[in-house]
């Protein structure tokens, strides 16, 4: 597993070869990262529809493994360069150790394993929507009908907020598995970062 996630992570280093530095990727990743907070922070509370809520949890679920990554990228970053998180040489801060780095890169890839997850929970969602649409439509019972177009309106609210929360995601997922791929390079190999 290591040997995959190491070719992996060399490939893709080779392909981000004379792109821009890693503190560059790293600043950019961050501002991604305080959109997605913003965007969590807004998030839609549960509705009581099982689909709904699934799907907004396991973006969620997503959201906050992609923060903790970035986090972690952030923080192994300034060890490695002797800096404390304010950015200021510290003496004391030791540089993280090789397992370290190829943990964080594991735990980047699962972001890639739960982003499966959420494709199916989209899916089952997309499902829902269309049959309270439906419903929506073609309920003779006014009660009813009310009742299936509130609830497809709070589904339509989900399924949005998700799909934009997805969109930040898929592209920092991508950027910090480029960046994790850099740094292990140059540790691996005593490269100046």
């Amino acid at each position: 597993m290591k040997k995959l996630l190491l070719t992996a992570l060399a490939l893709m280093v080779m392909v981000a070869a004379g792109a821009q530095t890693v503190k560059e990727d790293i600043e950019a990743s961050q501002k991604r990262v305080a959109e997605l907070k913003k965007l969590t922070a807004k998030a839609p509370k549960a509705c009581g529809i099982a689909e709904f809520d699934n799907y907004a949890k396991k973006v969620n679920e997503v959201a906050q493994l992609v923060i903790n990554n970035n986090d972690a990228i952030s923080e192994y970053y300034y060890r490695q360069l002797g800096l404390n998180k304010e950015g200021k040489e510290d003496a004391s801060v030791q540089k993280p150790a090789m397992e370290e780095w190829l943990a964080l890169g594991v735990a980047i890839g699962d972001e890639a394993v739960k982003m499966k997850n959420v494709k199916e929970s989209a899916d089952a969602a997309a499902k829902k929507l269309q049959a309270l649409s439906d419903e929506a439509k073609s309920a003779s019972n006014p009660m009813a009908k009310a009742k299936a177009a509130k609830q497809a309106k709070t589904g339509t609210d989900i399924i949005a907020y998700s799909a934009d929360a997805m969109n930040i995601l898929v592209e920092e997922s991508a950027a910090q598995t480029k960046i994790i791929a850099q740094l292990i390079d140059a540790v691996k190999n005593g490269k100046a970062l």
